[in-house]
Order: C-alpha cells, then structure tokens, then sequence
C-alpha cells in the first residue's frame, strides 16, 4: 500500500473530461465541493482542452488548476498507460493533498491518488476503482452508463453535500466585465451573438445559413452581432459581411481572440444562437439567454438558458440534421425567445 503523505490541507478534484462544455457542466458540483471544505476552495486536475485555467481565472472556488497529459489529436501523453499512472501520481503527491475527490469512474485517476498516498480518496467507486478509495458513499455498478452529469449530481446528493447550485453559473470578474461592456458601448443594442464554432463538422450549420440568419435578425431590428467562433470560422466572415451590406460595420469578430477575453463580454449579450459546442454552454452559465443547433446531437438539458431547435422530425441526424434547421425556424425561434 502506498506510504500517505504528510498532507498540508489541500483539496483537489479530478475532473478529466476533456471538453470547455464538460467542465462548465461540472460548475456546480465543483463549486458545491469547495462550499464543503474548510478553505473553501480546491485544486482541479484536468485536461488542457478544458481550459479550466482561464474559466476559474477569478473564481475564488478554485485555487489552481493541474493538467493531465493524456493522448488526445493523435498525440501521446506523459500520463498515458502504466508509466503515465505513476508520473500522475508523482505530480499529485508534490502538491500535497490531504482529500481527492474523482469525479469518474475510471480505476486509474483513484490508483494514481492511491499510489500518491494520498490520505483520504472520494470517488463513485465503480469496478477497479472501488479498490483504491477509502471513503463513501459509491455508486451502484448499474450506473456506470449513465450521464456524467447524472453521477456527480447522484454521488453529491449520497454524500450529503448540498448542491445549491443547480445550474452551472461561471464566475467573472466584475472588474474585466465592466471593462469589456464599456469597450463596446458604442455598440448599437440589442446585441446578439452568433456561436459559429463547431468541434465536429457534422454540428455545423455553415457559413450561408448564418449569412442569412444575420441579414433577417437586421432586418427584425438586431443592433450588433458578435460573431464567435475560432481561425478555422474566419471563412464565414465575407459571407456574413457581404449579406449585412451597408451595415457590415455593426460586426464584431472574435477569432483571434482568448477565451478569458470572450468570457468577459459574453455576459452582456442579449441573446445567443449557435451550434451545440463549448459557447453554448459558456452562454447559458453567464445568464444569457441561448438558442442551441441541435441537428445532429442530443439536446443539451443541464441549462433552463437553453432553448434547443431540432430539425422538423424532433430526431437529430448526423446525415443532414443541421441542413433540416431552416433559417426561418431560428429567426422565428429568436423572436420568441427576445420577447418571451
């Protein structure tokens, strides 16, 4: 068994879903388990892809975040396999912890906390896993498929840990807010943005459909569009220019800038349309009201901010399920979202 360390009350959380979305879906339950501990606070392991770094950046729940080094766009990572167990355990047993608690139900997140000597190790306790926990509640093995959502909320609720929470609420500095909304205020309102990102191509609904979404919401009176969306969204632009005319200017781009720089103006946006990707969620935890693409995935659920648009047969479809979402469906859609 492996020798606990001398722990100097630090807390951490193990979250290692890869994606902007999973962590913002895991929002209250992190901040539930900060409320839990004495400091107040936590330490959360990660993956960079989730880029908890710049979404905890003024959130006092979280005291620093840790990456994982896993595989991911055909990589390898330093925490892969065997080996990458024990150089996870190495890193964890540096920083100290006294409490881990594994948001997932994979055995070798536990083992590496076990392995770390770290004293007192939480987790859902499935299979393999159960092995190297030494603290309840665990989840019943029927569980193991269900959303990762639904388990933390299920352990939380085991445990005895109040979930005041209930939807996922980012944490922004009010400083850099003021900032942001004071940068554009010369802006004409009501502002709405436009979520043209997409992990996959299949969620995407392409540059010509939201050139003409944007054209039509200018018509129905819209005063600025913000245009969200990464380098590989910077083709859509002309298209969108082009089909506002005259009124091109009322565009404002975020390509090439950082999510922290995002984060700052997205909760001053009226409304918010795009494909069901990282924004969306960002969106919805900022208070913004959010209309979700969802042609080719599962409507999300976790958020009362998001109104989801399915194509007419109410069944996503990879195939051509964003194609069947006309842009007459999502003009129609944010009319009664911005008067509802």
């Amino acid at each position: 068994m492996a020798e606990a360390v001398v722990a100097d009350g630090k807390v951490a959380i193990i979250q290692p879903l890869p994606g902007v979305g999973d962590m913002v879906w895991h929002l209250p339950h992190i901040h539930a388990l900060a409320e839990a501990q004495p400091e107040g606070s936590v330490a959360i392991v990660t993956k960079p892809r989730s880029r908890a770094d710049q979404l905890f950046a003024a959130d006092a729940a979280v005291s620093e975040v840790l990456w994982l080094d896993r595989a991911q766009d055909g990589t390898s990572g330093a925490h892969d396999g065997v080996l990458g167990v024990l150089k996870l355990a190495r890193m964890l047993r540096r920083h100290r912890f006294r409490r881990v608690y594994v948001l997932h139900h994979s055995w070798r997140y536990a083992c590496a906390a076990w392995l770390a000597g770290i004293p007192e190790r939480f987790g859902y306790g499935m299979g393999r896993q159960r092995r190297f926990l030494n603290r309840g509640p665990f989840l019943p093995e029927s569980m193991r498929r269900d959303h990762p959502l639904d388990l933390a909320t299920a352990w939380l609720k085991a445990a005895g840990i109040p979930q005041e929470e209930k939807e996922p609420q980012l944490r922004l500095d009010p400083a850099s807010v003021a900032a942001a909304r004071a940068a554009y205020a010369d802006r004409p309102r009501p502002w709405i943005a436009l979520g043209l990102g997409s992990s996959e191509p299949y969620k995407q609904w392409g540059a010509e459909r939201y050139a003409a979404l944007a054209a039509a919401l200018s018509e129905d009176g819209w005063g600025t569009f913000f245009l969200l969306g990464g380098p590989e969204e910077k083709p859509f632009l002309p298209a969108i220019r082009a089909a506002l005319g005259g009124d091109a200017d009322r565009l404002v781009e975020s390509f090439d800038m950082k999510m922290g720089e995002i984060l700052a103006f997205l909760g001053a946006m009226d409304l918010y349309v795009g494909n069901d990707t990282s924004f969306l969620n960002l969106a919805a935890a900022s208070g913004v009201p959010a209309i979700g693409l969802f042609g080719a995935t599962p409507p999300l659920t976790h958020s009362g901010a998001i109104a989801a648009l399915l194509p007419p047969d109410g069944v996503p479809d990879k195939a051509d399920g964003m194609a069947r979402i006309t842009v007459e469906v999502v003009r129609d859609a944010v009319k009664s979202r911005a008067h509802g």
